[in-house]
């Protein structure tokens, strides 16, 4: 199964999070801010992450950005998430989800992506989907 790394700064959010991908047979890791999230991720790469928006030290935005700056780690698949009505225009990412995050339409957002991920990878080896 996926690995999902979740990063919010809100403890009880990311239990929430957590709780949910285990349950569905994700591999999770987790992280309460950026910088410590971009660390992780840089130890040991994931297929997808979930991260808020807003968080102090490093926000999702800021992490977003520099895993897509990342050579040959550009691709993961990257769920913002907010509080806020709408997402951020400057930030390339593959889902935006709103707080309070619903368990189903979270797995639902993964889901696809991963599913999308992996035929893009394919595609680009010139490979059957």
């Amino acid at each position: 199964m996926a690995t999902v790394l979740l990063v919010d700064d809100d403890a009880e959010a990311l239990d929430a999070w957590s709780a949910i991908c285990s349950a569905e047979g994700y591999e999770v890791k987790t992280a309460l801010d950026g910088k410590s999230a971009l660390a992780q991720f840089m130890a040991s790469p994931v297929d997808v992450v979930v991260a808020d928006w807003r968080m102090p030290t490093m926000s999702g935005s800021e992490l977003c950005h520099r895993l897509r700056t990342l050579p040959g780690l550009a691709d993961v698949a990257f769920i913002l998430v907010s509080g806020e009505p709408s997402p951020p225009a400057f930030v390339s990412f593959d889902g935006f989800l709103r707080k309070p995050v619903d368990g189903p339409a979270l797995l639902a957002t993964m889901r696809r992506l991963l599913d999308d991920h992996v035929t893009h990878r394919a595609l680009q080896r010139g490979g059957p989907t």
